[in-house]
């Protein structure tokens, strides 16, 4: 719980602290699991309704059940991949990191994503969802910062090399999932096109 407070408050030795512990891995995954599942079973249990965006879709069980699995299965390959694609670029840069002490950092920064259970707060009235908004969009330059001050500390390098080498990472990664959403989108059309045809 230390150090789950000190990522929250933005401490440098805490992010270094755990850069450096392997046993922190496995925490770290569990973050971001719980994380995800949590995420993604609020944003599928409070849905707008799209022919009405000033409403809400009645909350469905099932499938915000079925969101949350989804997350966490996506959440965990982003986890790896991005981790991946950060400590290469920041060894490009002369950092001396690996994808463990990413998976780490970046793992324990996750926790800053649990803000989005405040959507649940549309449920008691959907003019909260304002409030939500506002909210979130604070937590999510918090977590931001924390992106950048775990990759900094895993890394051993300056805050610049940092904010450059999250940038240069996150365009890289979106670029794979774009390749990657392509390629589903290629198979599912190809499945349908051999089922229908």
């Amino acid at each position: 719980m230390d150090r789950i407070m000190g990522v929250l408050m933005l401490r440098a030795p805490t992010y270094r602290e755990i850069a450096d512990d392997p046993n922190a891995t496995r925490t770290a995954g569990i973050i971001v699991a719980v994380v995800a599942l949590l995420s993604g079973f609020a944003a599928g249990f409070v849905r707008l309704d799209p022919n009405n965006p000033q409403s809400l879709l009645p909350p469905d069980l099932l499938y915000a059940v079925v969101a949350a699995l989804v997350t966490v299965v996506f959440a965990l390959i982003a986890w790896f991949v991005s981790a991946w694609v950060l400590a290469f670029v920041a060894r490009w840069f002369g950092g001396k990191t690996n994808t463990k002490e990413m998976l780490r950092v970046t793992g324990f920064v996750e926790i800053f994503a649990i803000a989005s259970l405040l959507t649940l707060l549309a449920l008691v009235s959907p003019v909260l969802l304002c409030l939500v908004g506002a909210i979130s969009f604070v937590v999510a330059i918090l977590r931001l910062v924390g992106y950048i001050i775990g990759i900094r500390e895993a890394a051993e390098f300056s805050t610049g090399n940092a904010i450059v080498a999250a940038i240069i990472a996150a365009i890289i990664n979106f670029l794979i999932y774009l390749g990657a959403a392509m390629v589903v989108v290629l198979v599912a059309g190809t499945v349908a096109a051999l089922v229908g045809g």
